[in-house]
Protein backbone atom coordinates (compact mmCIF):
# COMPACT_ATOMS: atom_id res chain seq x y z
CA UNK A 1 0.00 0.00 0.00
CA UNK A 2 1.23 3.50 -0.89
CA UNK A 3 2.27 5.88 1.78
CA UNK A 4 -0.50 8.50 2.37
CA UNK A 5 2.19 11.15 2.65
CA UNK A 6 3.39 10.44 -0.93
CA UNK A 7 -0.19 10.79 -2.23
CA UNK A 8 -0.50 14.12 -0.45
CA UNK A 9 2.80 15.33 -1.97
CA UNK A 10 1.69 14.20 -5.45
CA UNK A 11 -1.56 16.13 -5.14
CA UNK A 12 0.26 19.12 -3.69
CA UNK A 13 2.78 19.11 -6.57
CA UNK A 14 -0.08 18.95 -9.11
CA UNK A 15 -1.71 21.97 -7.46
CA UNK A 16 1.62 23.81 -7.42
CA UNK A 17 2.13 23.15 -11.14
CA UNK A 18 -1.44 24.25 -11.90
CA UNK A 19 -0.94 27.41 -9.84
CA UNK A 20 2.30 28.15 -11.69
CA UNK A 21 0.62 27.68 -15.09
CA UNK A 22 -2.31 29.91 -14.07
CA UNK A 23 0.15 32.48 -12.74
CA UNK A 24 2.03 32.40 -16.06
CA UNK A 25 -1.18 33.04 -17.98
CA UNK A 26 -1.98 35.91 -15.60
CA UNK A 27 1.45 37.44 -16.27
CA UNK A 28 0.92 37.14 -20.03
CA UNK A 29 -2.48 38.84 -19.66
CA UNK A 30 -0.93 41.59 -17.53
CA UNK A 31 1.78 42.13 -20.16
CA UNK A 32 -0.88 42.50 -22.89
CA UNK A 33 -2.88 44.89 -20.71
CA UNK A 34 0.17 47.04 -19.92
CA UNK A 35 1.29 47.05 -23.57
CA UNK A 36 -2.08 48.15 -24.91
CA UNK A 37 -2.48 50.81 -22.21
CA UNK A 38 1.02 52.05 -22.99
CA UNK A 39 0.34 52.02 -26.73
CA UNK A 40 -2.82 54.07 -26.27
CA UNK A 41 -1.70 56.57 -23.65
CA UNK A 42 2.11 56.86 -23.82
CA UNK A 43 3.93 58.41 -26.77
CA UNK A 44 6.40 56.09 -28.45
CA UNK A 45 5.36 52.73 -26.96
CA UNK A 46 3.59 51.53 -30.10
CA UNK A 47 6.33 53.01 -32.32
CA UNK A 48 9.09 51.18 -30.46
CA UNK A 49 7.12 47.93 -30.33
CA UNK A 50 6.43 48.09 -34.06
CA UNK A 51 10.12 48.63 -34.86
CA UNK A 52 11.14 45.76 -32.56
CA UNK A 53 8.62 43.36 -34.10
CA UNK A 54 9.70 44.42 -37.59
CA UNK A 55 13.36 43.82 -36.70
CA UNK A 56 12.59 40.44 -35.11
CA UNK A 57 10.61 39.23 -38.11
CA UNK A 58 13.22 40.45 -40.59
CA UNK A 59 16.03 38.87 -38.56
CA UNK A 60 14.32 35.53 -37.99
CA UNK A 61 13.08 35.24 -41.59
CA UNK A 62 16.50 36.36 -42.90
CA UNK A 63 14.94 39.20 -44.87
CA UNK A 64 17.49 41.73 -46.11
CA UNK A 65 17.88 43.98 -49.12
CA UNK A 66 19.43 40.95 -50.84
CA UNK A 67 15.79 39.80 -51.14
CA UNK A 68 14.17 43.09 -52.21
CA UNK A 69 10.69 41.67 -52.88
CA UNK A 70 10.48 40.07 -49.44
CA UNK A 71 11.83 43.23 -47.83
CA UNK A 72 9.31 45.41 -49.67
CA UNK A 73 6.39 43.14 -48.72
CA UNK A 74 7.45 43.12 -45.05
CA UNK A 75 7.85 46.91 -45.07
CA UNK A 76 4.46 47.44 -46.72
CA UNK A 77 2.63 45.12 -44.31
CA UNK A 78 4.34 46.63 -41.27
CA UNK A 79 3.54 50.17 -42.47
CA UNK A 80 -0.10 49.19 -42.91
CA UNK A 81 -0.23 47.69 -39.40
CA UNK A 82 1.60 50.74 -38.04
CA UNK A 83 -1.11 52.97 -39.46
CA UNK A 84 -3.61 51.32 -37.10
CA UNK A 85 -1.47 50.56 -34.05
CA UNK A 86 0.46 53.81 -34.01
CA UNK A 87 -2.00 56.43 -35.19
CA UNK A 88 -0.96 58.49 -32.16
CA UNK A 89 2.69 58.58 -33.20
CA UNK A 90 5.31 60.13 -30.96
CA UNK A 91 6.93 63.57 -30.78
CA UNK A 92 9.53 62.67 -33.43
CA UNK A 93 6.96 61.19 -35.82
CA UNK A 94 4.53 64.07 -35.27
CA UNK A 95 7.10 66.83 -35.86
CA UNK A 96 6.80 66.65 -39.70
CA UNK A 97 3.03 67.06 -39.36
CA UNK A 98 3.68 70.16 -37.28
CA UNK A 99 6.16 71.52 -39.85
CA UNK A 100 3.74 70.98 -42.73
CA UNK A 101 0.37 71.93 -41.26
CA UNK A 102 0.80 74.04 -38.10
CA UNK A 103 -0.10 77.71 -38.21
CA UNK A 104 2.77 80.03 -37.26
CA UNK A 105 3.59 79.99 -33.56
CA UNK A 106 1.65 76.82 -32.74
CA UNK A 107 2.52 73.26 -31.88
CA UNK A 108 0.75 69.95 -32.40
CA UNK A 109 -0.88 68.21 -29.45
CA UNK A 110 -2.55 64.82 -29.36
CA UNK A 111 -5.43 63.87 -27.09
CA UNK A 112 -7.01 60.44 -26.64
CA UNK A 113 -10.76 60.09 -26.98
CA UNK A 114 -11.85 56.89 -25.25
CA UNK A 115 -15.44 55.75 -25.75
CA UNK A 116 -17.25 52.83 -24.15
CA UNK A 117 -20.42 51.29 -25.42
CA UNK A 118 -21.97 48.06 -26.53
CA UNK A 119 -19.43 45.98 -24.63
CA UNK A 120 -16.43 47.48 -26.40
CA UNK A 121 -13.98 50.30 -26.00
CA UNK A 122 -12.88 52.57 -28.81
CA UNK A 123 -9.91 54.91 -28.91
CA UNK A 124 -9.59 57.82 -31.30
CA UNK A 125 -7.09 60.63 -31.33
CA UNK A 126 -7.67 64.36 -31.62
CA UNK A 127 -4.80 66.20 -33.29
CA UNK A 128 -4.95 69.92 -32.69
CA UNK A 129 -2.67 72.95 -32.73
CA UNK A 130 -2.21 75.13 -29.66
CA UNK A 131 -0.42 78.44 -29.22
CA UNK A 132 2.06 79.34 -26.47
CA UNK A 133 -0.73 80.04 -23.96
CA UNK A 134 -2.37 76.63 -24.58
CA UNK A 135 -5.28 78.09 -26.56
CA UNK A 136 -6.59 75.65 -29.16
CA UNK A 137 -6.41 77.30 -32.58
CA UNK A 138 -6.92 74.65 -35.24
CA UNK A 139 -7.20 70.90 -35.65
CA UNK A 140 -5.72 68.34 -37.99
CA UNK A 141 -8.03 65.75 -39.50
CA UNK A 142 -7.33 62.05 -39.09
CA UNK A 143 -7.87 61.85 -42.85
CA UNK A 144 -4.53 63.65 -43.13
CA UNK A 145 -2.72 61.94 -40.24
CA UNK A 146 -3.46 58.30 -41.15
CA UNK A 147 -2.17 58.36 -44.77
CA UNK A 148 0.76 60.46 -43.59
CA UNK A 149 1.54 57.78 -40.97
CA UNK A 150 1.63 55.08 -43.69
CA UNK A 151 4.04 57.12 -45.82
CA UNK A 152 6.12 57.90 -42.76
CA UNK A 153 6.39 54.22 -41.81
CA UNK A 154 7.27 53.28 -45.39
CA UNK A 155 10.19 55.72 -45.25
CA UNK A 156 11.28 54.84 -41.69
CA UNK A 157 11.16 51.08 -42.24
CA UNK A 158 12.94 51.36 -45.59
CA UNK A 159 15.73 53.31 -43.92
CA UNK A 160 15.73 50.91 -40.95
CA UNK A 161 16.15 47.92 -43.28
CA UNK A 162 19.61 49.14 -44.40
CA UNK A 163 21.40 48.82 -41.02
CA UNK A 164 19.37 45.71 -40.24
CA UNK A 165 20.54 44.12 -43.51
CA UNK A 166 24.12 45.09 -42.75
CA UNK A 167 23.92 43.61 -39.23
CA UNK A 168 22.24 40.46 -40.52
CA UNK A 169 24.92 39.91 -43.16
CA UNK A 170 27.70 40.62 -40.70
CA UNK A 171 26.53 38.88 -37.50
CA UNK A 172 23.52 36.79 -38.45
CA UNK A 173 25.23 33.58 -39.50
CA UNK A 174 26.07 30.83 -37.07
CA UNK A 175 29.78 30.16 -36.85
CA UNK A 176 29.40 26.41 -37.29
CA UNK A 177 27.32 26.53 -40.48
CA UNK A 178 29.00 26.76 -43.88
CA UNK A 179 28.41 29.97 -45.84
CA UNK A 180 25.32 29.96 -48.07
CA UNK A 181 25.79 28.96 -51.68
CA UNK A 182 25.48 31.74 -54.21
Amino acid sequence: MKNPRSNFLAVLSIFAIAAAVIGGFCLIGLAFYLFFNGAVFIDGVASAALLLVFAAIAWKARITWAKPVAAAVLIAITAYVGMFLDARGNPAYNKPLEWLFAPAGTQLQTREIVTHGGGSTGVNYDFHFVDASGQRLDELSSWVVVPFRVLEYLLILTAFMWPLSWLRDRFGRSQWLPPPSR
